[in-house]
């Protein structure tokens, strides 16, 4: 099982992308993504022996990994909803057909999908939430629904029929009494069946439903998109962190107050300006959002790693490993002012190897050329780092 080895480097160069469909990646970016779907066959063809469904299911009696199993319609055309973990008595019960289990952030604990994600990275990482695998039976699915993030529904083992529907309003109706959020009137605008390694990428708030054709596997990317209001509280946290440096209104041209209780307009747009002013420093608004833009997925997260020194390291790269960062936790890199910052925190990084961390970044995964290359001062901090946990050494692609 193996992935493009140099899928950020085709995305970087803007060459045409496999996976895409020959479409290079600013070309998908002007003509797809947010404005409409696309189908890939073939896309990515090593999916069909990254993990069995048997493998999900035990993913799914996890307490680590937050699981659901979705189950219907039935007669009545209700649907259930059950949040894991689950004991493995759970499968049994289900019957063969029917019902879905999906399971998050499953490239958190197989880093191996690190590679697949290298393949979408025409879009910076800190966009991207997780990769979600749900598994279904004959006839599992989880209702005709939108969502409000793009997705790639890459096709593993078996088959799947997915219908398209429409745009979907804020004020779109739903199904009254039901668990989940689905649709009330779906109005299909597009279907296929989608078959082992296809892709289907479907932008937010596009209507979709999915219905198991054979027993199957899914892989979602998904990709968050952040709230206005949350950017909002990381630029006020920035400027309250300033303390006694912070900036103050001021209003030098000020006229006479004709009511002592007023907030004019004169006043709003004073307030304005000056923020408005302080947002207009691209190195001030990129502080401002690394620490929340870097936080892991799951607040209470903290990397764990084993001791190593730098001859651990450098005798395990002669016996041909390779590095890939933790899946688990966030990566931003700020190139305006030289930082990058993990899990919301800043990273201390030596002064004499702040030149190599770009390069270091510029896909999930450490190639054995690019190891044999570093200088060992680097290779110290990255033997810190894999002590910490950020660094995960693994065979070989």
């Amino acid at each position: 099982m193996s992935f493009t080895s140099n899928a950020s480097d085709l995305c970087r160069r803007d060459e045409p992308l496999p996976w895409l469909g020959g479409l290079r990646a600013s070309e998908f970016l002007r003509d797809y993504w947010q404005k409409k779907p696309l189908l890939v066959r073939g896309a990515f063809p090593a999916l069909a022996d990254l993990i069995s469904f048997q493998e999900l299911l035990q993913l799914a009696e996890e307490d680590s990994l937050e699981s659901r199993v979705i189950s219907g319609p039935d007669a009545k055309g209700n649907w259930k909803l059950k949040n894991g973990p689950f004991p493995p008595v759970t499968w049994r019960k289900h019957g063969k057909q029917n019902w879905t289990v999906l399971v998050q952030a499953v490239d958190h604990v197989l880093p191996t999908l690190s590679d697949l994600l290298d393949h979408f990275a025409f879009v910076p990482e800190w966009r991207i939430d997780d990769v979600m695998v749900s598994g279904a039976v004959v006839g599992g699915s989880v209702g005709p629904h939108s969502d409000q993030y793009d997705v790639f529904l890459l096709q593993g083992p078996g088959s799947r029929h997915w219908q398209l529907g429409q745009q979907v309003a804020v004020d779109e109706a739903l199904l009254p009494d039901q668990p989940l959020r689905l649709l009330a009137n779906f109005q299909q605008s597009f279907e296929a069946t989608v078959e082992t390694g296809d892709l289907l990428y479907v932008p937010p708030g596009l209507a979709h439903h999915g219905v198991a054709t054979s027993d199957c596997l899914t892989y979602s990317v998904g990709f968050r998109a952040p709230a206005v209001p949350r950017l909002l509280d990381a630029l006020a946290d920035r400027l309250l962190s300033l303390d006694e440096n912070e900036p103050l209104l001021a209003d030098p041209d000020r006229g006479v107050c004709q009511h002592s209780a007023s907030l004019t307009a004169l006043d709003t747009n004073a307030m304005r300006t000056a923020m408005l002013a302080w947002i207009d420093q691209p190195e001030q608004m990129a502080l401002a959002m690394a620490p929340s833009l870097s936080e892991a997925k799951y607040a209470d997260y903290e990397a764990q790693g084993e001791s190593c020194s730098l001859a651990d390291l450098q005798s395990a790269l002669a016996e041909g490993i390779e590095l890939i960062r933790d899946p688990a936790s966030r990566w931003v890199w700020l190139p305006e002012v030289q930082q990058l910052w993990r899990n919301g925190e800043c990273v201390d990084i030596p002064a004499d190897i702040i030149e190599h961390v770009p390069a270091l970044l510029t896909s999930r995964r450490l190639r054995q050329t690019q190891l044999a290359a570093l200088p060992e001062l680097v290779l110290q901090w990255l033997a810190d780092d894999i002590s910490a946990g950020f660094w995960l050494a693994v065979e070989a692609a």
